[in-house]
């Protein structure tokens, strides 16, 4: 956090949106971390950007500012404090349209626009990396017969007593299975 604070201007110039996402600090940690710190910098930034944008309306007093800087804790706990810095820049740089307003609306607005553009693909993107499983390309006689060869399958015909498995069965389920292998017996010969 102390490294990010001393950093904070350069930081929204240097960083691409995927760096932001990627290295991060995320907001919710930040603040479990240094509530002051994390509320400090966000608070700062935040009047770096309305003094820079100069909407016609906007914050009008600290209490304004401080509010805004508790929703966005409160809405976007698990975004990056670089990717609202980011946010912050797009906004300066005309990327959201404010249409002469920067209010908590606007600005939440701005930061929901920021979140499905770049971190929302980017967080699916990891979701699927994490969860990917595929089957499709696995060649099953192949890995069979590397099971074999490496001793793990010596004869692929034991059974299970002979792999050394054991099944937990009663009288009852031997008797069954007696029963249904006689019936079977019985079919077949008929036929």
């Amino acid at each position: 956090m102390t490294g990010l604070i001393k950093a904070v201007d350069s930081v929204a110039r240097k960083l691409s949106t995927q760096d932001a996402f990627s290295g991060g600090l995320v907001i919710q940690s930040a603040y479990k971390v240094d509530e002051s710190s994390t509320r400090a910098l966000l608070f700062s930034q935040l009047q770096r950007l309305v003094r820079s944008v100069n909407a016609t309306r906007s914050f009008q007093t600290e209490s304004d500012l401080q509010d805004a800087v508790e929703d966005i804790i409160e809405i976007f706990p698990s975004l990056k404090i670089e990717e609202i810095l980011l946010c912050f820049k797009h906004i300066r740089q005309g990327k959201y349209e404010l249409y002469g307003n920067l209010t908590t609306n606007t600005l939440i607005k701005c930061l929901h626009e920021y979140e499905i553009e770049h971190t929302v693909p980017m967080r699916e993107r990891e979701h699927v990396k994490v969860h990917e499983y595929e089957t499709a390309h696995i060649n099953w006689k192949k890995v069979s017969r590397a099971l074999e060869d490496s001793g793990l399958i010596s004869n692929p015909k034991k059974t299970l007593e002979e792999a050394g498995g054991f099944v937990h069965l009663n009288r009852e389920d031997f008797e069954e299975i007696t029963r249904a292998q006689k019936e079977g017996y019985k079919a077949k010969n008929a036929s």
